[in-house]
């Protein structure tokens, strides 16, 4: 089981071969633990991480994607105080300390999750001072990669199988990386819930 080396220094990489749960389980606590220590009054603390499936990009993909998100974050969150990047099961996980309010830094997240398919496979929580919700700022559940149900809503039922939400998770990955991003919205703006993944992916109905 993974261990939290001293001085905040990444852990090592996850062993190879399909993770358990437990495992997935122990690495979350060792994150939380992780941001509690980053964390500093009046900042706020958040979690970039992948959106799919342990397993579901290798190694190299895996940190495209990460490092995709956080380049797309980097232009709102500029009031950066610090920064941790752990390889987990899933992929790379970022920890960052903002030194703004958490509603705009939550705003801030929001967009980028919506922007495009890098944003569509990447969740940035708000975890610290205390935990953000996209409900908390009026904002409807996050669309499920395979569906029109909230995700969360799908993932406690198992309600899709592993196999159709990894291809949906590579399709969306795909695209990222083929077509260009569009311009990003104005810093403050609300946009409306996008389309959720499977109405804009033209083999989505072949899945």
């Amino acid at each position: 089981m993974p261990s939290l080396p001293p001085g905040g220094e990444p852990w090592p990489a996850p062993e190879p071969g399909p993770a358990t749960v437990d495992t997935l389980l122990a690495w979350r606590d060792l994150l939380d633990a992780s941001a509690r220590a980053l964390h500093r009054p009046g900042c706020t603390t958040v979690t970039v991480a992948p959106r799919s499936p342990a397993g579901t990009f290798p190694p190299v993909e895996a940190r495209r994607l990460h490092d995709g998100a956080l380049a797309r974050l980097r232009p709102a969150l500029s009031g950066e105080a610090a920064r941790r990047t752990y390889t987990t099961p899933t992929g790379p996980v970022t920890l960052l300390l903002i030194t703004d309010d958490a509603r705009r830094v939550k705003l801030d997240c929001l967009r980028m999750e919506e922007h495009d398919a890098v944003g569509e496979l990447t969740d940035a929580d708000v975890v610290l001072p205390a935990p953000l919700s996209r409900t908390d700022l009026g904002r409807p559940p996050r669309p499920c990669l395979v569906c029109d149900e909230p995700a969360k809503r799908c993932v406690v039922s198992r309600r899709h199988p592993r196999e159709l939400v990894v291809l949906a998770a590579r399709r969306l990955y795909a695209r990222a990386f083929t077509d260009p991003p569009g311009p990003p919205p104005p810093t403050g703006a609300r946009r409306p819930h996008p389309t959720p993944p499977h109405h804009r992916d033209p083999y989505r109905s072949c899945a």
